[in-house]
Order: C-alpha cells, then structure tokens, then sequence
C-alpha cells in the first residue's frame, strides 16, 4: 500500500469535521474523490499533503503512513490546489497554469500525485486531453484528483471515494460505484449530484429535526451527572448549581463547590437576596441577572434567549457557568432553553431532563414554551450566519407567541 489512513478525525475548534477516515490507496490507479461543495475534499488533500493543520484543525489518527514511512511535512505526495476564480477564468482561454503544474510535478517523478479540481475552467477538449494525460500516468502512479464532474469519474477513474456528513458515504470500483451503489445516499448523489446529509459546517439550526441529534457529549448519561452541588447540564460547561435553604453555611458550601468546579459565572434572578449576591461577588464569581416572571406573568422567549446567549458567551470564552436554583427559583426551564440553544430540539432537550434519574423534569404546562421559543430560534436563523443571537432583534418588544408560566413546585423530580 503506497498511502494509508486509518481512523483519521478532524476537528476545527469543537467542531468534528471528519471522523473515522479509513483510505487505503495503490501504487497505481485513478482515484475520484467525490462530493458536493463544502464536504470538506480540500481538507481531505491538505491532510495527505502534510499541511492539515497549517489552518488551525486538530488533526489525529490511528495511523497515516506514505510510501513505507510516516505521513508528514517531510514525507507526503505533491498535492495541486485548486485555483482561485482569476486561474480558472484564465484556464476557459488556453488552458491557463494548470498543464503546467502537473508537468512541472511529474517531472519530479512522484509516486503520488493529487489534483483539486484541476479541470475547474478548462474547456471541455482541454479537460479531456488532461483527463486522458493523467489517466495515462496513472498506470505509472498514484493519481488522486478531487471532481465534481462525474461523468469525468465515471469515464477515467479507477476508484471513486464519496464524502459527506463528515465521514466516507461509499468507496469502491468506478463501475460498482456508479451501476451497483450499496447506499441509496450514493444513488441519491449520483441522480441529483446532492447529498441528504448536512454540510459540515451547517449550524444545528439550519437542519431538518432528523439530522440534529445530540451535540457531542451530551446524552442521558451526561445530563445531569451529580457533582456534590452541582448537576452538570453540558458537561463541564453548564450546570444547575443548588443552594438549599437560605442558612449562611449552606451559602459557603456551594461557593466552595463552586470555586472547586472552576465556576466563573452564576446566573440568578434580578431579585436575588442582595446577601447572596454580595457573597458571590466576594468570591469572584460573576453574576448574570435576569428577570423572573411574577406570578401569573408570562415568562419571555426574548428573554430567555437573551440570558442563553449572555452564557453562551462566557462558555465560548472558556468559562463555565451555572444557574442557580433555590426553593422557590427552578432552574430546569432555563436548563432546557440552554440545550435547545445549542441546536438540539425541544423534544430531545424534554427527554433528556424528564428522565427519572436525572431528577430535574420538565413540567407539561412548560412544554409548550419550549416548543414555540425553538420556533422562534427556527425563525431567526440565518443561513449565512452560525450564530442566531445577533438576529434576535428581528422578534417585537411584545409578541403573540403563545407563553407558559412557569410554577414553582417543591418537587424537583416533575418527570411525568
């Protein structure tokens, strides 16, 4: 094998990108690697060419291994970028720097050559004659060419390798691949050139319920994991924080465990016992205020939002956050509204606080709350924008959307 990778996972920032990349390829042969724009198939070529984490990816593997050694700066194929928009515009004239680069490359007889989008631009008996060229060098080495042109696929590779959804759909024979697809999301991209499965860097938000599912690390196992005081939501970012009674010692003791779990933040009511506050301040812990609906008061989906940004915010800086719940503050709504925050829907975010061992619950009066502010995240995405917070300014001071009040209980296990 003259280039192997096994296992190989790709994250930007906390953001997977790939996951459990195994490919394997020959001393000879034309390789296609296939997918729609966004799917990540650069990323795949930077990686071969040693420089996957030049751009700030964190990159690891069970193995990466080219030409019996280890994949790296030092030891990897020539790769050939794609072109930016001036190159191909210059590649539809004559052809452009392109017949050059690759002859430039074979002159240093590589074992493997790899091609982003060489034929972008170039006109048709161009990319044929090139196609043709490399299908010809192939029998001598290794050709890897990234291609959205499948007719291009089907007529020179040997292998096609489709990507999406962060992992590889198919890899096989070019003929099985495009006449006996095991996948009906293969049949899918060969009929309509697209994918049903989200682009990597769609937010949570911008997809259809079925392709949300659970961000990582979050599941009934990790919701509400007991941490003396503390009930991780998000794990080691977010918590329900509990101070029972309002005794002095009771105070002490959760700041310990706060400053203990490296708490940066509190988020309490505005209404607060200013003894509270003033003992939180004290310890260096920040507060985040927000209102409490009165009794018989609506609780606002603005204002929830606006308080799950505000924590968003101090999670995305490093910190961790907690919201506090006393005897008449409950905290599980707000739990909820942090959850759906980050993408997942209301239902998933009801379920995993209602399970009995969780011990929070949601009530059934507080569902439909949830439901309409998800609506509300829904409405306000932006498809340009990862963020929906800046586009909270588009909901009315006052708005119709149907509100729930939210009861205290003495019981905190309300799972129906």
């Amino acid at each position: 094998m003259l280039c192997s990778l096994s296992n190989l996972e790709i994250r930007a920032g906390n953001t997977r990108l790939f996951f459990g990349i195994n490919l394997s390829i020959h001393s000879t042969g034309f390789y296609a690697v296939m997918g729609p724009v966004g799917v990540g198939k650069s990323t795949l070529l930077a990686v071969l060419d040693g420089h996957g984490n030049s751009n700030g990816l964190s990159i690891s593997y069970d193995a990466a291994r080219y030409a019996d050694a280890a994949l790296d700066l030092g030891n990897h194929p020539i790769v050939i970028k794609q072109a930016n928009r001036s190159e191909q515009a210059q590649r539809a004239i004559n052809g452009g720097t392109i017949k050059q680069q690759i002859k430039e490359a074979l002159d240093q007889d590589p074992a493997m050559l790899c091609l982003d989008e060489p034929t972008a631009g170039v006109a048709h008996n161009e990319a044929l004659f090139m196609l043709d060229w490399l299908k010809q060098e192939s029998k001598k080495r290794a050709i890897v060419m990234v291609t959205h042109n499948s007719e291009q696929a089907r007529s020179f590779a040997d292998w096609v390798v489709l990507l999406g959804g962060g992992e590889i759909v198919e890899q096989g024979p070019t003929d099985t691949f495009f006449n006996a697809p095991r996948s009906p999301i293969t049949k899918h991209f060969i009929k309509t050139g697209s994918l049903s499965l989200p682009r990597l860097d769609a937010h949570p938000r911008q997809l259809a319920p079925e392709h949300r599912g659970l961000p990582e690390g979050i599941n009934t196992q990790t919701v509400s994991t007991a941490d003396g005081l503390l009930k991780w939501i998000i794990r080691r970012s977010f918590a329900i924080a509990y101070l029972e009674g309002n005794n002095r010692s009771g105070l002490v003791d959760l700041i310990e465990a706060l400053r203990g779990r490296r708490i940066n933040a509190v988020a309490v009511p505005h209404n607060i016992e200013p003894e509270i506050s003033k003992a939180f301040t004290s310890a260096e812990i920040e507060l985040i205020e927000y209102s409490t609906p009165n009794a018989g008061a609506p609780w606002e989906i603005r204002a929830s939002l606006n308080l799950a940004s505000e924590i968003e915010g101090v999670i995305s800086r490093g910190g961790r956050v907690a919201v506090l719940q006393t005897e008449t503050v409950l905290a599980g709504v707000l739990a909820a509204v942090q959850l759906i925050n980050t993408g997942i829907t209301a239902k998933d975010a009801i379920d995993l606080l209602n399970v009995k061992e969780v011990g929070i619950g949601i009530h059934i009066q507080d569902e439909q709350f949830l439901w309409d502010l998800e609506l509300v995240l829904d409405l306000c995405s932006d498809t340009d924008q990862p963020s929906i917070s800046g586009n909270l300014a588009v909901l009315p001071a006052q708005h119709n959307y149907k509100k729930t009040v939210i009861k205290p209980t003495a019981s905190k296990d309300n799972s129906q």
